[in-house]
C-alpha cells in the first residue's frame, strides 16, 4: 500500500518535486536548535544518496496532494554490510501541522516499511531537550538505550558553542525469517 488515508491527511512516497518543501521543513527543524547538528539541508542528490528511498514518506493534507506537512526516512546506521538491517530514522513535521497525529502516522509507516524491507533495528538519535520526539518514539515501543556525551559542539542557535549530548533510542523489529 503506497498511499494511506488518515484523519485529514494522507501518506505517500516522496516525489522529487516534493523535495523543496521537505528541505524547508527540515530547515525549520534546524531553527529549533534541537533537531540535528547540521546547519543546512542537503541537496536532492545528497538526500537521495543518504536515505533508503523506499522508506521516505510524506504527509499531505487530504485536500492537497502537493503540500507537505511532514516526512520520515531511514538511513543506513553503518556502511558495514553486516549491519544492513540497522537503520537510523529522521522525522520532521511542519510547525503548523503539529498536534494532528502526523508524526505518529509517519513513524508507524516507517516501522511497517522497515519490517517489510527485512530491517531488524531502528535507531533514533534525539537531543535530550527534544522531549516531543522522545515521547513519540517511546509511544511506539522504542527504548532509550543510552546517552552519548559530548558528541559535537553546536555551531548555531541558542546553544551555539555548547557541547551536546545525544540520547539513543532503539526499536527492535522481528529478525528476518522470524516474522
Amino acid at each position: 500500500m503506497s498511499h494511506s488515508t488518515h484523519d485529514g491527511f494522507n501518506l505517500r512516497p516522496i516525489r522529487p518535486a516534493d523535495y523543496p518543501q521537505v528541505r524547508d521543513i527540515y530547515e525549520m527543524g534546524l531553527g529549533s536548535g534541537h533537531a540535528t547538528y547540521e546547519t543546512a539541508g542537503p541537496s536532492w542528490e545528497e538526500f537521495r544518496a543518504r536515505k533508503i528511498m523506499e522508506t521516505v514518506f510524506v504527509a499531505t493534507p487530504a485536500e492537497d496532494d502537493e503540500r507537505i506537512l511532514g516526512w520520515v526516512s531511514a538511513a543506513k546506521a553503518s556502511s558495514r554490510s553486516v549491519f544492513h538491517g540497522v537503520v537510523e530514522d529522521s522525522i520532521y513535521t511542519h510547525p503548523d501541522a503539529q498536534g494532528r497525529g502526523i508524526s505518529g502516522a509517519l513513524l508507524d509507516r516507517l516501522i511497517e516499511t522497515c519490517i517489510a524491507l527485512d530491517k531488524w533495528s531502528i535507531h533514533s538519535w534525539i537531543f535530550p531537550e527534544n522531549e516531543g520526539s522522545a515521547q513519540l518514539h517511546l509511544s511506539r515501543g522504542f527504548e532509550k538505550v543510552g546517552t552519548f556525551h559530548h558528541m559535537a559542539q553546536m555551531s548555531y542557535g541558542e546553544m551555539e558553542g555548547q557541547w551536546r549530548d545525544t540520547d539513543i533510542y532503539e526499536l527492535l523489529l522481528p529478525k528476518p525469517g522470524e516474522k
